[in-house]
């Protein structure tokens, strides 16, 4: 089988688990799950699948099956250089993705990232043999994926950090997109949709194929002709990946949010042409983008190194409370173990061990 590796890249929350989860079940293929996750680490410890990960009883087998990944791996790679141009180096991120792909042996080595779609170009241009697979779904849907897991009551604001990493790119980012910090825009959605459509345009240049989540798996089986599109799938497997396939419960939008998140994708796409992006994003370097439409570009804050050392403490934070709360719950589970054999209740143990239960989900971005 080719060596040539598959890269699967899309947003949070847009379906490249569920994409990942057919080439880990394959003969042939070494699937890696979210690379550059920020707590790996810690995750590959102590986070179990989500439940609305239909099928995927563990993300990280193929970790432990090849631990030798950890000499090159850093929680940097999830904050630092988030957009980078073909010409660009980062040679540590690159040598990283390179060892993985020797890892995975004989086997096609197949990477799942929800962190490099506004680094595709280079990508590209660093494995030029690789296949790019890109996920979309419809934004209303992600956004509301995303952000489900926030009280309601700051669900839409723009600077609460939520599981899915909004804030911490946006900051990541202000230097080069300054407009993702707008205050002019205080919802949400707002810098959301502007990674979207960022995200969207640069998988239009340097992706090889693009599967829609909402049309071609939800409703149809369209996303296995995509797939044999850059893969080489055998009608046994095209079967086995159909079967494979689920359909959530989705949700239905009243017609005012519809409306107000609508006004604010039109907003979005408005900016986004004005300054050039639109047109020329990933086509030309974002130098040149900015100074042929310099007045719609700000000055971005000069914060750089400073934003990138909060990032970096406050993924190292979330990897020690990922530990702690992981054996807070089993902590609770042998109490409460240990009360049942004792007695027929376990009200007392619940009374003193009652961690938050949705707390998890607030630190790990489990894509």
């Amino acid at each position: 089988m080719s060596k040539n590796p598959i890269f699967i890249t899309g947003r949070f929350r847009s379906g490249t688990s569920f994409i990942w989860q057919l080439f880990q079940q394959l003969d042939g293929y070494c699937a890696w799950y979210e690379p550059l996750h920020p707590q790996l680490l810690s995750a590959i410890e102590h986070v179990e699948p989500k439940q609305d990960h239909v099928g995927i009883d563990d993300y990280w087998q193929t970790y432990r099956q090849h631990a030798e990944f950890k000499a090159a791996y850093s929680m940097q790679f999830a904050t630092q250089q988030l957009y980078l141009e073909a010409t660009d180096e980062y040679p540590e991120l690159e040598a990283y993705i390179q060892q993985l792909i020797d890892l995975s042996g004989s086997d096609t080595p197949v990477l799942q990232f929800n962190r490099v779609d506004l680094r595709l170009a280079w990508l590209r241009a660093k494995f030029p043999a690789a296949k790019i697979i890109h996920i979309e779904r419809n934004p209303l849907q992600l956004y509301h994926s995303q952000r489900k897991h926030i009280a309601l009551a700051h669900r839409d604001e723009a600077h609460y950090w939520d599981a899915y990493e909004l804030m911490p790119w946006c900051h990541a980012l202000a230097q080069q997109l300054p407009f993702l910090l707008s205050t002019e825009y205080r919802h949400a959605f707002y810098p959301f949709y502007a990674l979207y459509q960022l995200s969207k345009l640069l998988a239009v240049q340097f992706a090889d194929v693009t599967i829609n989540l909402d049309t071609q798996v939800f409703h149809s089986d369209a996303f296995i002709q995509q797939l044999s599109t850059v893969v080489a799938l055998t009608e046994a497997q095209k079967t086995q990946i159909k079967s494979m396939s689920h359909v959530p419960e989705l949700p239905v939008f009243d017609d005012a949010l519809t409306s107000e998140l609508a006004a604010i994708m039109t907003a979005v796409d408005v900016h986004l042409t004005a300054t050039g992006l639109v047109d020329e994003f990933g086509l030309k370097p974002l130098r040149s983008i900015k100074q042929r439409h310099a007045a719609f570009w700000p000055a971005g804050q000069n914060h750089a190194q400073s934003t990138a050392a909060l990032l970096l403490n406050i993924n190292q934070l979330n990897s020690e409370l990922t530990r702690i709360l992981a054996e807070n719950k089993s902590l609770k589970a042998q109490l409460e173990q240990m009360s049942a054999a004792a007695k027929p209740s376990g009200t007392e143990v619940d009374a003193v061990m009652n961690p938050a239960e949705d707390q998890e989900s607030e630190v790990v971005s489990d894509e």
